[in-house]
């Protein structure tokens, strides 16, 4: 059996179908007509199939590895709206044949002719015909058939693809999507743009990108999500941009995963690429996207990004990762959350705001202060920043980063703001602490990942955080590396391979070292 003979054997039934609602019989009976009036031709499998004890699937979870994958790849080639047909399809052929789904994929996929398949599946069909609808008996007997036509099995039926949603409301649903031209051919990604939720609850639309390996996917695989750093608040600021154009090379510090078999999906988060000024450190807004992208690469069962994830990011997507094992349960329990790395994450805000006003990084307290006026209604600039600097919030939507730091850091803080201490106002001190990535334990093993010499984010802040996440109640398994000598940009290199062997203790179910809960390790500079 192959997909080549399953396209033949479903467009002749579907065309005698049709053929058989020309007598004027209603839509509901034309269907299920073509089934029922051949009762004794639809018991014929049983003369010819397996002995009981072959037939009967294997009582282990192994038993079942193979059969979403199947119907999802039937339910796309055949372009069918539900996969009640597939699904039908699917079962039957395995408790006549007595293969098990996993052998029946494999065999579907294979262009060697298995006469016994081919004949069963031609008898199954027949019994499964009531599960189409007749617009997709119309469907498929429309179709265009050759044997000899090798793009019937070709590329685009043993690769993955990543298709429009038919739900556009669901929370992941894929709204728009454009492949990424990747010079590597052994790896397939998509530009796209999905379904998510704003703080306030809203429906939105967000972009990102979505990477896999170049083949379809016959068990689920692991999933990275990626929280990005900070790179702006304007929608040219959006990470994805990166993966537009011609030849495109993927990050060298993601290829391994992939060549593993990983499944990395990245957000540009709300407002970058979508309606809005960016919620830049609103915790719930950037976990949101870090599991909404992942859903998003779950729409397609042929990428298989139904395994184990993990999340990672560095500086402001360190405070994304941070809120995303501490919001996991609330916004994505349905996933399968086994680890959470956190480079460089921001938190005990007052100290940071005094660290980064008047220096190099002091754009970065602008975007916050911004930020947090657009997402919240009771909060507003006027009330912190001097007047006569306001209209040059505009420019936080006209320019990246370093376009940031030219307009604001040559400002005294203390001419720019209108307020002694914003900590001082009740109403912005409670969403700042509220942002803070110090407030909620983590509901999954965490580790923290942070250069002695950060510039930026100051080391000492988190090993304060350490100890704060430490004394909350309830909180999983958390632990410190410290990198000496690497500051905020090289300390990712510095630590990649550790976190690399930490998440695939994770992804396969080892047990994490319990000597390091709530501890810090120190890595000299070598």
């Amino acid at each position: 059996m192959n997909l080549r003979k399953l396209i033949l054997i479903f467009s002749i039934l579907a065309l005698t179908a049709t053929s058989c609602s020309s007598d004027g019989t209603s839509e509901g009976s034309t269907y299920t007509q073509a089934a029922d009036e051949t009762p004794t031709t639809t018991e014929a499998p049983a003369e010819t199939a397996a002995p009981a004890e072959t037939a009967a699937p294997a009582e282990d979870e192994s038993s079942e590895e193979g059969r979403d994958e199947l119907i999802a790849l039937l339910t796309i080639v055949f372009d069918l709206e539900t996969e009640e047909f597939a699904t039908c399809m699917v079962d039957e052929m395995q408790a006549v044949s007595g293969y098990s789904y996993a052998l029946l994929l494999e065999s579907t996929l294979s262009e060697e002719d298995e006469d016994d398949l081919d004949e069963i599946a031609t008898e199954v069909a027949i019994t499964c015909m009531s599960d189409l609808s007749l617009e997709e008996i119309e469907q498929l007997s429309a179709m265009d058939f050759d044997e000899d036509d090798s793009n019937l099995f070709g590329d685009e039926s043993t690769v993955p693809t990543l298709e429009i949603s038919s739900d556009p409301n669901a929370l992941g649903a894929i709204l728009s999507v454009e492949e990424i031209d990747f010079t590597d051919e052994t790896i397939v990604g998509w530009l796209v743009t999905y379904r998510s939720r704003s703080v306030s609850g809203e429906p939105i639309q967000v972009t990102g990108t979505i990477v896999a390996p170049n083949s379809i996917a016959t068990e689920p695989r692991p999933v990275l999500s990626v929280a990005h750093g900070t790179t702006g608040m304007a929608d040219m600021c959006a990470p994805s941009l990166a993966y537009t154009g011609e030849d495109v090379e993927l990050n060298a510090l993601v290829q391994p995963l992939l060549d593993d078999g990983w499944v990395v999906a990245a957000s540009d988060f709300e407002g970058m690429g979508g309606p809005g000024l960016h919620p830049y450190v609103v915790g719930a807004s950037e976990a949101q996207g870090v599991f909404d992208i992942v859903r998003a690469a779950q729409t397609s069962p042929t990428l298989g990004a139904e395994g184990p994830l993990i999340v990672w990011g560095h500086s402001q997507g360190g405070h994304a990762a941070m809120h995303a094992s501490q919001l996991w349960q609330d916004i994505a329990p349905e996933l399968d959350l086994v680890g959470v790395a956190a480079g460089a994450p921001p938190s005990q805000f007052p100290f940071l705001k005094d660290f980064l006003m008047n220096g190099a990084f002091q754009g970065y307290l602008i975007m916050v202060a911004a930020a947090f006026a657009e997402v919240y209604d009771e909060l507003s600039l006027e009330t912190i920043v001097e007047p006569e600097y306001l209209p040059l919030v505009e420019e936080l939507e006209l320019g990246c980063t370093g376009h940031i730091f030219e307009i604001f850091n040559p400002i005294p803080y203390e001419d720019l703001t209108s307020v002694d201490d914003i900590f001082g106002d009740p109403a912005w001190n409670a969403r700042l602490v509220e942002n803070d990535s110090n407030q909620l334990p983590n509901q999954t093993p965490l580790i923290i990942l942070h250069g002695d010499q950060d510039e930026q984010i100051p080391a000492g802040s988190s090993g304060l955080l350490l100890d704060q996440i430490c004394a909350l109640e309830g909180h999983e398994h958390i632990e410190r590396i410290l990198y000496e000598g690497h500051g905020h940009g090289s300390a990712v290199q510095a630590y990649w391979s550790d976190f690399m062997s930490w998440i695939d203790d994770r992804i396969v179910g080892d047990p994490v070292n319990q000597e390091n809960a709530c501890s810090t390790i120190t890595v000299p500079n070598s």
